[in-house]
């Protein structure tokens, strides 16, 4: 009979340890060791960057001066031109011009600044109220009169009057209207508030654009004490619709 050979039982010779290292890499019940914040910014960071660079500087010519640093110039030349009267680039009317429009002012019975505002296409925010947009209760305002500015009551009279204006027989919000004394009125419609400007002159979409960040500036700001009734926001207000009274025409007032 051919002879049965039993396998041995002697254990094979263990593995050297580079080898148990590479058995342990590739064994899919590893544990995979812990990464740190510095780790992941590192691995994200190249991916981030190139989104960042797509839509900064991938605009639809391709270029970043095409679009960019353009818009950038604007807003800069327009700031100084608002807040600086030496970067203004209209010169002050002739004697002749300023002869006349006295004349009209006087037969009018109008200021002259009203019909140099008139005359030179200006516009320039006097007065700022803030509404309850369900109320149209006062919350704050802001005045370029000092004497207006610091006394609520001053501007009770006529922030009343706007009031009962700003609402349409629909009960629809009128974005924009006339007083009696030529002043424009501007309404932008909030979530919570309605902010409403007192423009001397005529105003046009820059200042709708200005106005209507400045609303969206305050709302996210103090939207918490918007919704909380009776929350006292008077003086708290008042700064940030003083901004809004930095919004005029960049042309000189001479």
């Amino acid at each position: 009979m051919p002879e049965i050979v039993i396998p041995s039982e002697t254990p094979p010779a263990p593995l050297p340890l580079q080898g148990v290292a590479l058995l342990a890499e590739a064994s899919p019940f590893r544990i995979a060791p812990d990464y740190s914040d510095e780790d992941l910014t590192e691995a994200f960071a190249p991916i981030m960057q190139a989104a960042v660079r797509r839509a900064v500087y991938e605009s639809d010519s391709g270029k970043i001066d095409a679009f960019l640093e353009p818009m950038l110039r604007a807003t800069v030349r327009r700031a100084l031109a608002e807040y600086s009267p030496a970067s203004r680039p209209f010169q002050p009317p002739g004697f002749i011009d300023r002869t006349v429009w006295r004349m009209q002012a006087l037969f009018s019975s109008r200021s002259f600044e009203d019909v140099l505002f008139e005359k030179t296409h200006r516009f320039q925010v006097e007065e700022v109220f803030l509404f309850d947009a369900e109320t149209l209760a006062l919350i704050s305002f802001a005045s370029c009169d000092p004497a207006r500015h610091s006394s609520a009551k001053r501007v009770e009279g006529a922030a009343h009057r706007i009031a009962l204006q700003l609402r349409d027989e629909a009960g629809d919000v009128r974005h924009s209207f006339e007083q009696a004394d030529g002043r424009n009125v501007i309404a932008e419609v909030g979530e919570h508030v309605l902010l409403v400007a007192v423009v001397r002159g005529r105003p046009n979409e820059l200042i709708l654009a200005d106005l209507g960040f400045s609303l969206h500036r305050i709302e996210d700001h103090f939207r918490e004490r918007f919704e909380q009734a009776g929350s006292a926001l008077m003086h708290s207000l008042q700064p940030f619709l003083e901004d809004c009274l930095l919004i005029q025409a960049p042309a000189s007032a001479a």
